[in-house]
């Protein structure tokens, strides 16, 4: 009787060593999926008013995207205005609208639409409406 006893006991602490290590890789695979401001890779296309730009200006962009502050969601979006970059990747479509106090960015995702405001002093000195 006591060697099922120790099975149970190995099997069980097994288990609970394999559930403890398990969950930080799952829980960030499916936090990524639901991000609502991701970092996004260089394989992006961005364009400004229907043109693309160059390989070093997306990457600047892409970076300052990158590194830009979340400041708050928008339930309900502010009607955007200017010209916005454009943003296209695997999993969805950004518009991007630089202002001199904030970033609105518009995330089109299958049917779903996001909107959200940013704080990026390098993205907010290019603000030209």
């Amino acid at each position: 009787m006591s060697w099922v006893f120790i099975v149970l006991l190995i099997v069980a602490s097994l288990i609970k060593v394999l559930a403890a290590s398990a969950p930080s890789g799952v829980v960030d695979k499916v936090g990524k999926r639901f991000q609502l401001h991701p970092k996004l890779s260089y394989d992006v296309t961005v364009k400004r008013d229907g043109k693309a730009l160059s390989e070093e200006e997306a990457q600047l962009i892409i970076d300052q995207f990158n590194q830009a502050n979340f400041l708050e969601k928008y339930y309900y979006a502010p009607a955007p205005e200017g010209v916005p970059y454009e943003i296209e990747t695997k999993q969805g479509r950004f518009l991007v609208y630089p202002y001199p106090d904030r970033v609105d960015v518009f995330k089109y995702q299958k049917k779903k639409v996001s909107s959200y405001s940013l704080r990026s002093k390098t993205m907010q000195g290019q603000a030209t409406n």
